[in-house]
């Protein structure tokens, strides 16, 4: 008689044993979920591209609205949009990415109407001053981004900032002063309207001058507390004008004394010191 061949298995090896299934199982698993994910894919893809092939959503409609700088066919051609294109295709990232490329335009709402219809609502930026930068001019916004070059035929009515170096306009402190002053201006007082003033001349310690249009002294405003100096100057101006000794007037520095300003006039050796008032500016020599 064969004596029988007994085996032993120690629990290690079983452990092993059965790992080793279960890991068997596992890679099965994994691969049968990327066989069953690169069907859809296919099937997905196969999908999307009869869609966006179909005549069906073939885009016979694209309206434009909120562009004043450039045409609706201006905007429909920087987006890259035409009669022959498909709605499926069409990227609302891409389209955006293209029109804020011109530096004009902010944000862009692209509103697909299914099945053949566009809607593009451009918000385009505003001018709040130019900056003359490297030679040449650009527009700033309110905010002081830099955005878009000045070219022939373009508004010029704007301040025009000028700074001691491109760092400047980077220093969102530096940057806040001659920022408020237009904002200020900008309200509409008639004694320091926006369209009044010529130029603002910022230095590398953030100080800023301003000069105006209709006389272009300088005005020393510094780099801070620009609300209160922008109402002194404006009762300051409003006297003047009022005193008919606007046209004389060679300087203004603001930062002379703390509430005090110093007016000095063409042909005086001596300086007119003026003390604004919530009323009136009461000058003394």
């Amino acid at each position: 008689m064969k004596k029988q061949r007994s085996t032993y298995s120690s629990p290690q090896h079983k452990r092993m044993k059965a790992g080793g299934a279960d890991r068997r199982q596992l890679y099965g698993l994994f691969a049968g979920l990327g066989l069953i994910a690169a069907a859809l894919f296919v099937v997905g893809w196969g999908i999307y591209s009869g869609l966006s092939h179909s005549s069906f959503f073939q885009v016979e409609s694209i309206s434009v609205q909120g562009s004043e700088r450039f045409s609706a066919d201006e905007i429909v051609a920087m987006a890259g949009l035409d009669n022959k294109s498909n709605l499926v295709a069409v990227s609302k990232k891409e389209i955006e990415t293209a029109l804020q490329d011109t530096g004009w335009i902010h944000r862009v709402e692209v509103d697909k109407k299914w099945p053949d219809t566009i809607n593009l609502v451009i918000h385009e930026r505003r001018p709040a001053a130019m900056v003359h930068l490297d030679g040449a001019l650009s527009y700033m916004d309110s905010r002081g981004n830099v955005f878009a070059r000045v070219m022939g035929g373009d508004d010029l009515d704007y301040p025009v900032v000028l700074v001691a170096g491109a760092e400047i306009l980077a220093d969102r402190r530096a940057m806040k002063g001659p920022l408020d002053i237009l904002r200020y201006a900008s309200h509409g007082n008639p004694d320091l309207p926006k369209q009044n003033i010529s130029q603002l001349v910022i230095d590398e310690q953030g100080g800023v001058t301003l000069y105006l249009a209709d006389n272009p002294f300088p005005v020393v405003l510094g780099r801070d507390k620009m609300w209160t100096k922008y109402k002194r100057l404006t009762r300051v101006l409003a006297w003047l004008y009022k005193k008919r000794k606007f046209s004389t007037v060679a300087s203004i520095d603001m930062e002379y004394l703390e509430g005090r300003v110093l007016v000095k006039f063409d042909g005086l050796t001596d300086s007119e010191l003026a003390r604004p008032s919530k009323n009136k500016v009461r000058p003394s020599v």
